[in-house]
């Protein structure tokens, strides 16, 4: 390894080529030619040196309401620091790395989970690795059963009949159409592929009789619904998913079968399993009812797969025009008994002044699991800002005032579990007021494009994400990718939909990044489509860069962010966006946020 004067040449070569000593330096640490130590060593040199003529706002620019202003003239830590943010952030940017990583290494990551178990695993080592403090992970409660969804498919295949010689028939099938499919997390799976005819359901008691000794084996097909969005879908399995269960207690206590109604009666029959529709070509996965508690033992041996449109009306085609054919399902899905425990992870970056007061950076970990979904938008891309957020702060050498605390919660696509139960636990521990702000990274693969803040936030916000302003380019348009900070009255709104919210129920300043860029959220958010081709890096390197330094300034800032108090809270659900998602990048002119995905 070279010693400190080798890189320090090897730099001042790259600077007649247009890149600074900083970015020179960035430069050899990422081809190997300095070690992050002397990185690290390089880093507070240049901090020190740079620092001793820069003034504490420098030349930022903030976007406040959609107009360019100077940056409110507060102090914010080391403005070397800053710069040295935005070398590493514009010329050695990893999260694409990690997303890469966690997509493809790893996959989607269900609450309670193998693959989320590797992923904590995996972020703690990162974590411990860079030198980060009291990297753990933190339990916050415990579930009955560990899902484990393995390959799923599902095919029409034709059904041909040839006559022998000896005058037997021969049946074989011919694959038709693979389909597109998903089912509940925490059902039961096919235990191998199950084929079998398919059936309307029967509506009437004439329909009943006229298929009732067919459907021993058969699959059933539900009739499609009106486009009733997502969480209509998954609460239409869910409702199925109940309802034959309450049939089966009322069996249980002696009622007749056959005096139950038909969709009741159908549990009885033998069926090899149910086949519904979504309302496009979408389809979403979500959990089947008490999925928290309900333990091995007591969930059914019932298959409920979810297909697409027009894999319905495929199907629905064939059964109209009375041609012979079957389907099958292979729903490989593994049930372990618990209870297993689920924790969210933790790391700090201790402050050197005030580090019981708290700046929090985090995004969920955790994901849904659909056939086809690698958990990357929802929330792959969060969980590696937050992760390239730290490594930044760790390679620039930062030194905060109050502690910087990142956090990857868990649970939060059942009900914002790991954060409720982390705020609770401060709650009790009286550290509520000691947490400045938290910053939420869950929309997306869009850029950090604004924050919703009460009046008296205002101007903290705008000096501590003024430097990203100008730094970043959307590459389709050539448009900054700035943060615009918007002011919505002398309280603060109430959060909705994400991990946000349960900070903002009790009081402490949380935020839920307005998501601006080009990225259509509501394609792959809980579907098939979730996967690492819908990243766009550009916006991710932004809302890096931007979660560092925002957090950094913000933990120097000379006092904690200015509160207000929340309006009434709504009870905020797991599935539903919060408002911030526009559709074009802010410049110096930004439209309001547009309303979530349908669905929400």
């Amino acid at each position: 390894m070279p010693d400190s004067r080798f890189s320090q040449m090897f730099a001042q070569a790259l600077c007649p080529c247009g890149l600074s000593r900083a970015a020179g330096l960035v430069l050899a640490l990422h081809v190997g030619l300095m070690p992050s130590t002397t990185l690290g060593q390089e880093s507070s040199a240049l901090a020190d040196q740079a620092g001793a003529a820069s003034s504490p706002t420098s030349n930022w620019t903030a976007i406040i309401d959609g107009k360019e202003t100077p940056a409110p003239a507060i102090s914010m830590g080391d403005e070397a620091t800053v710069l040295r943010l935005l070398e590493l952030g514009t010329t050695d940017n990893r999260v694409m790395d990690h997303l890469r990583h966690l997509s493809f290494e790893i996959g989607p990551r269900l609450t309670g989970s193998t693959r989320l178990e590797q992923a904590e695993t995996w972020i703690q080592s990162l974590y411990t690795q860079w030198g980060l403090s009291n990297v753990r992970c933190e339990p916050w409660g415990e579930i009955a059963t560990r899902f484990d969804r393995g390959p799923s498919s599902g095919r029409a295949l034709l059904r041909r009949e040839t006559k022998q010689d000896d005058g037997t028939i021969k049946v074989e099938f011919e694959p038709l159409r693979d389909f597109t499919i998903s089912a509940l997390s925490w059902s039961a799976g096919t235990g191998g592929p199950r084929q079998g005819p398919l059936f309307k359901e029967p509506i009437t008691e004439e329909e009943f009789a006229a298929v009732k000794d067919k459907l021993r084996g058969a699959w059933i097909l539900l009739k499609a619904p009106a486009p009733i969005g997502q969480r209509g879908i998954r609460g239409m399995l869910s409702d199925r998913f109940k309802m034959r269960e309450l049939a089966r207690e009322k069996v249980a206590k002696g009622e007749d079968a056959m005096s139950l109604s038909i969709p009741e009666r159908l549990a009885f029959m033998g069926i090899a399993g149910y086949v519904s529709t979504s309302s496009d070509e979408r389809v979403w996965t979500g959990a089947a009812p008490d999925w928290r508690t309900r333990t091995v033992d007591q969930i059914p041996d019932e298959a409920h797969a979810l297909i697409r449109r027009s894999d319905y009306d495929y199907v629905n085609s064939r059964l109209f025009d009375s041609e012979p054919f079957e389907v099958m399902f292979d729903l490989q899905h593994t049930l372990v008994a618990g209870p297993i425990a689920t924790c969210n992870v933790i790391a700090e970056i201790r402050g050197s002044e005030k580090p019981d007061e708290v700046v929090i950076v985090s995004g969920h970990l955790d994901s849904w699991d659909g056939p086809g979904s690698q958990g990357t938008t929802d929330n792959g891309t969060g969980t590696a800002v937050t992760i390239e957020a730290a490594r930044l702060l760790i390679a620039a050498n930062a030194k905060p005032l109050r502690t910087i605390r990142f956090i990857h919660w868990t649970g939060e696509e059942q009900g914002l579990l790991g954060s409720k139960a982390y705020v609770d636990k401060l709650k009790e521990a009286g550290q509520l007021d000691s947490i400045s702000v938290m910053f939420n990274d869950d929309g997306g693969t869009n850029s950090q494009g604004g924050l919703a803040a009460a009046d008296q936030m205002v101007e903290f916000l705008a000096a501590a994400t003024a430097p990203i302003t100008g730094r970043f380019l959307d590459t389709k348009d050539n448009k900054p990718l700035n943060v615009n900070v918007r002011a919505v009255g002398p309280r603060q709104k109430p959060g909705a939909g994400s991990d946000h919210a349960s900070f903002v129920a009790a009081g402490v300043p949380a935020f839920f990044w307005d998501e601006v860029g080009r990225a259509d959220y509501g394609y792959g958010w809980h579907t098939q489509h979730d996967r690492f081709d819908l990243a766009i890096e550009e916006y991710l390197k932004q809302s890096a860069t931007n979660s560092a330094i925002a957090a950094y300034r913000l933990a120097s800032a000379p006092a904690l962010l200015p509160r207000s108090e929340p309006e009434p809270p709504a009870e905020p659900s797991a599935d539903a966006k919060p408002e911030g998602q526009p559709a074009t990048p802010a410049a110096t002119t930004t439209p309001p946020p547009t309303t979530p995905p349908s669905g929400s």
